[in-house]
């Protein structure tokens, strides 16, 4: 039986004594007309001196929750404010008894302070890590400018225009430039995953035409497929509605970090990019929103890019992390580092136009890397 029940058939019993939560019991106005010793143990008051006392006057807008937990059944935490419980906070539950209130208190005091806690510190945590991309972002462009200038002069060198060099410098100075150009790359990648972390890539949605725009990108790395002997194939053909809403600049190097991945793990075989509406059930599968009538689905507020090599693949084990460029740190292969760093700016930038990234693959067969976007107004 519960105690609104126990209440009405026990009028003259005081029950109140035996239930373990502090209980306070108020009329139509809020006024307390009766407590256990729970309850004026948890406000750390005289029990005699709550009585009539108006519950406003001992939890900050005290009545007002009461008569909110009693209209929707749900719990709410209130603050004490009379001085003997300062700082203690109470969960409220409480049910309607004829013209009064049945008011259950328990102190959530060390969990609720724990729990604000947490949440400073999660935001301290946020803001830390935004000031430190900001502040990696200005010193890695500070850093850029001469790894700029030994690449840029070691190649003037590479072309002769610095005069005749000898073969140990010939291929001194190459290496020189390979390994700047290297380091230039990481650094530009860190750069980009830095922005995306800390909002500080420039976003800009627009109507455009998509399907010119992946031309455009994949057209620089079809001239690298085939310098290397692989198949290349782009196919737009299922796209009818080629202008979309979205934005452009993160399409584009959503599609290049894809493609630069592919183009380097695939020395034999194909690589192939399509461009299609998805089905219905695909949407759904990745928690994207559609309508619950099928019939109202309309595959063109959805773009999808699937963009297939025959590399080496991933094992079980590399595709756990694939996104995750910083449990790379510790592990042996430096381009899992850069592969993982390239493929994290894509998943924070299709985060952010509320699309979907995931990757099929198969060790020694290739992958599939597969990104659905929204593309309507």
């Amino acid at each position: 039986m519960d105690l609104k029940n126990l209440l009405l058939k026990n009028k003259e019993i005081d029950i109140l004594a035996n239930i373990p939560d502090g209980i306070l019991v108020l009329d139509e106005k809020g006024c307390i007309d009766k407590a256990n010793d729970k309850a004026a143990a948890l406000f750390k008051y005289d029990r005699n001196l709550l009585s009539k006392a108006d519950i406003n006057d001992f939890i900050e807008g005290g009545f007002d929750l009461v008569k909110q937990t009693s209209l929707n059944g749900q719990s709410v935490v209130g603050k004490v404010k009379i001085e003997s419980a300062k700082n203690s906070y109470f969960e409220i539950t409480s049910q309607s008894v004829q013209n009064c209130f049945v008011v259950s208190l328990r102190d959530v005091t060390q969990s609720y302070k724990t729990i604000t806690n947490l949440m400073i510190e999660q935001k301290s945590s946020k803001k830390n890590n935004k000031d430190k991309n900001k502040f990696l972002v200005k010193l890695s462009n500070e850093l850029k400018s001469p790894l700029q200038s030994i690449v840029g002069f070691s190649q003037v060198m590479i072309d002769g225009l610095g005069g005749t060099m000898s073969e140990k410098q010939d291929k001194y100075v190459r290496i020189i430039n390979k390994n700047s150009t290297e380091a230039l790359y990481l650094m530009n990648k860190i750069i980009e995953l830095a922005k995306t972390e800390s909002n500080m890539f420039e976003y800009e949605t627009q109507i455009f035409d998509v399907v010119n725009t992946s031309q455009v990108v994949a057209k620089e790395f079809e001239i690298q497929a085939k310098e290397k002997n692989l198949d290349w194939k782009f196919d737009a053909s299922e796209i009818t509605k080629k202008s979309i809403f979205s934005d452009e600049g993160a399409i584009k190097i959503i599609l290049k970090n894809i493609l630069e991945i592919c183009l380097n793990m695939t020395d034999i075989g194909s690589i192939s990019v399509k461009l299609c509406h998805p089905e219905r059930d695909v949407v759904l599968a990745h928690n994207l929103e559609v309508p619950e009538n099928e019939e109202d689905y309309n595959a063109k507020v959805y773009l999808m890019y699937e963009i297939t090599d025959t590399s080496s693949g991933y094992s079980d084990v590399e595709k756990e992390d694939l996104f995750e460029p910083y449990l790379q740190l510790d592990k042996p292969n430096k381009k899992n580092i850069v592969r993982s760093i390239a493929l994290a700016s894509v998943k924070n930038l299709v985060k952010h136009l509320k699309g979907e990234i995931w990757v099929d693959s198969v060790s020694m067969e290739g992958s599939k890397y597969s990104v659905i976007i929204p593309i309507a107004r």
